[in-house]
């Protein structure tokens, strides 16, 4: 075989990566301008950059055939708001919580500095990710998005690996690591009504969630990590990934399957709801005085119905506006 008919077989076999009807469409053309490249730069055979980039693109490629950018936006859009939510309930009651709550940890506690678990490293991430978003700063919101998910992975090895004297569940990094790579995934606030809701949806929905939770824990820092109480980091992670996933799960489905995803996926919600907001009433005297599960049950079913019925009628998901695309 020749060199120029060994490069080609060779950029032929890169270009599998690509989905089959791009390459229908488009791959004798590709693989011509890649030929008269490697001519052009007098190259008997293609780099290693090159055959990177391919993997990659082609890569790309099937995935935007699986789940359109549309799709990928809006599960984006719920990374976004998911994980800044609940960094600020992580931050406020589990890290800054032992200046202001009772029964908080203290010097003897051995706290990480001015904070009280290495975790806050991750939450501080995750926080200054969604302020680099929302002042226009993508490139350094994806660099800071990048550097939480990657400080998760580090704390679940550091702190497995030793004996911290104020113990964080490995949930609470895997729920950051996944709402991390959510929002990587595409563009939050590529549409203006996304960024309306991610803009106000995460800060709305973590001082919500930070004062419900602050109302199950008794008030004291030293029932959140690891706490017997009904809202601690275990138990606060569990219900929030739970709640990450089925909305991505949701937000990913197409027109064809999105009513028979309302109509499983949104009652399924009432299970890590319940839960949540078991104890809203707070620690009485008579105990803990909350909404009762089959309030959720009730509730998120009938909710799942009617999205179920919307989404059959309109299977598109668009906002009517100037200037506004489908979201």
């Amino acid at each position: 075989m020749s060199e120029s008919a060994a490069m080609e077989e060779r950029y032929r076999r890169a270009l599998r990566a690509y989905p089959a009807g791009w390459r229908a469409r488009h791959g004798e053309e590709f693989l011509g301008v890649l030929l008269d490249v490697a001519a052009g730069e007098g190259r008997g055979k293609p780099t290693r950059p090159e055959l990177l980039q391919l993997a990659l693109h082609g890569t790309v490629a099937r995935v935007n055939q699986v789940l359109p950018s549309r799709s990928r936006d809006r599960m984006a859009a719920i990374g976004a708001i998911s994980g800044t939510a609940l960094a600020l309930v992580m931050m406020v009651l589990g890290e800054v919580g032992r200046w202001f709550r009772w029964n908080s940890y203290n010097l003897v506690d051995n706290p990480f500095g001015a904070f009280t678990t290495p975790a806050a490293i991750v939450f501080i991430l995750t926080v200054a990710a969604f302020g680099a978003r929302a002042a226009g700063r993508r490139t350094t919101a994806i660099v800071l998005q990048l550097a939480s998910v990657a400080a998760s992975i580090a704390l679940t090895v550091f702190l497995g690996v030793t004996d911290p004297p104020i113990p964080v569940h490995p949930l609470v990094f895997a729920v950051f690591g996944v709402t991390g790579l959510l929002t990587l995934s595409g563009d939050p606030i590529r549409t203006p009504v996304l960024r309306k809701v991610v803009l106000i949806g995460a800060p709305v929905l973590g001082v919500f969630l930070t004062l419900t939770s602050y109302l199950q824990g008794g008030g004291a820092q030293r029932t959140f990590w690891g706490g017997p109480y009904l809202i601690n980091d275990q138990r606060l992670a569990w219900w929030a990934l739970e709640l990450v996933v089925l909305a991505a799960l949701l937000a990913a489905a197409g027109p064809k399957v999105r009513p028979w995803a309302c109509l499983v996926l949104i009652p399924l919600t009432s299970l890590p709801l319940s839960g949540m907001f078991l104890g809203l009433g707070g620690n009485t005297a008579i105990g803990l005085i909350g909404i009762q599960p089959g309030v959720f049950y009730v509730t998120c079913s009938v909710v799942g119905v009617v999205s179920a019925w919307a989404a059959w009628k309109r299977p598109v998901l668009s906002f009517a506006g100037r200037g506004t695309t489908p979201a």
